[in-house]
This record gives structure tokens, C-alpha cells and sequence, in this order.
């Protein structure tokens, strides 16, 4: 069995992060080493687009933030990284975001159906 955690830290790498955005800037995400979910912003305004198309903007900022973050990784060890396995953590930890995202794309599901019966 695989472990999906992140790999230790050489010392002075912790304060790698990573930042994308999607939607013309209506969402923005922002990851930490790794890739992990640090912060994740959604503009109101894309609530009129539903639900489906909040997640996959979602998706697409997460996963700009993830390749920003790997870029960074990339240039501070000299390109040595092991590609396959840090694409593995990578969708590992984007699955596990897609996860948690579900209770809050079916908040935002809610909050829409409320304004549209405004």
C-alpha cells in the first residue's frame, strides 16, 4: 500500500506555496508544499454560474496552484524530482479537495436556489 502523505521538508522548504486562479480571478486557490489546500476564495458573483461550474473552476484553480507550486519545488531542487510520484501526491491531494468541496458546492447549491427565489 501506497502512502499518499507528503514527504518531509528539507529544512527550508516549508515556506514553498503555490497560487492559481480560475474564472478570470473569481476563484483563487493557494496551496502549501506538496500541493496541499491552504485557502481557497470564491468570488459571490460566480454563484450565478451553478454549482457544476463553481467545482470546476474550483478544480482549476486548485490544480493551477498545485503546478505553480511544483514549478517552485522544481527550480529550488535543480528539476531532480521524482515527476511520477509527485503527480501521484498531486491528484491525491486534488481528490481528497474534490472530496471536501462536496459539502460546499451542496452550501452553495442552496444559497443559489435561494437567490434565484428572490
Amino acid at each position: 500500500m501506497e502512502s499518499t502523505s507528503p514527504p518531509v521538508v528539507p529544512p527550508g522548504e516549508g515556506e514553498l506555496r503555490g497560487r492559481g486562479t480560475a474564472a478570470d480571478g473569481l476563484v483563487e486557490a493557494a496551496v502549501a508544499g506538496y500541493g496541499r489546500l491552504e485557502s481557497l476564495e470564491i468570488d459571490p458573483r460566480l454563484l450565478r454560474q451553478g454549482t457544476r461550474a463553481i467545482a470546476d473552476r474550483v478544480i482549476e484553480a486548485v490544480r493551477a496552484a498545485q503546478d505553480d507550486e511544483l514549478r517552485r519545488r522544481q527550480e529550488l531542487l535543480g528539476g531532480d524530482i521524482d515527476q511520477t510520484a509527485m503527480r501521484r501526491q498531486l491528484e491525491a491531494v486534488a481528490a481528497e479537495a474534490a472530496r471536501g468541496l462536496d459539502g460546499m458546492i451542496g452550501d452553495l447549491d442552496a444559497l443559489t436556489r435561494r437567490l434565484d427565489q428572490r
